[in-house]
């Protein structure tokens, strides 16, 4: 293809020799060298991520977002402490009781897009729930899952 007869590429205008842009939509010719624009061709040193020293700039970091408008002083200091061992203790045991009755079921995704099967509880879960610890109610307050308990220690479920 000759210089004459270059044809742009997004509006088949036909551009003349020694141009470097459609004369028509503005379109670089290639072979032309492009224009430098900061944030489309070339990178803006100042849109970086990060200052000079490592940190992030407020815009993108999240803690600064919860300090917006506040100083650095946490007004109840117990808010944001882990939770207690009792706490702790009664959400393992709400898993465990969760775990036998969804055994043999199926259960959604935490994305609730997917559900997936649910196998046999965990000896854990069963021990316990022999042991006394758990509720003979389950999580929700809902099921009977001294039912569910017998039936997997009797073996008629694998």
């Amino acid at each position: 293809m000759d210089e004459t007869s270059r044809t742009c590429p997004w509006c088949s205008t036909s551009i003349p020799a020694g141009v470097a842009a459609c004369p028509k939509c503005g379109a670089t010719v290639e072979g032309a060298i492009a224009p430098e624009i900061p944030g489309a061709t070339a990178v803006d040193a100042k849109a970086t991520l990060g200052g000079d020293d490592g940190s992030l700039p407020d815009a993108i970091d999240p803690t600064a977002w919860l300090r917006a408008g506040r100083d650095d002083r946490v007004a109840n200091e117990k808010a944001i402490l882990p939770p207690s061992e009792a706490v702790r203790l009664e959400m393992r045991k709400m898993e465990l009781e969760a775990e036998i009755e969804n055994a043999g079921g199926s259960v959604m995704s935490g994305s609730g897009d997917v559900s997936r099967d649910v196998g046999r509880p965990s000896p854990e879960a069963l021990a316990a729930y022999d042991a006394g610890l758990l509720d003979a109610t389950g999580p929700a307050g809902e099921t009977d899952i001294a039912e569910k308990v017998k039936a997997w220690e009797e073996g008629q479920k694998d």
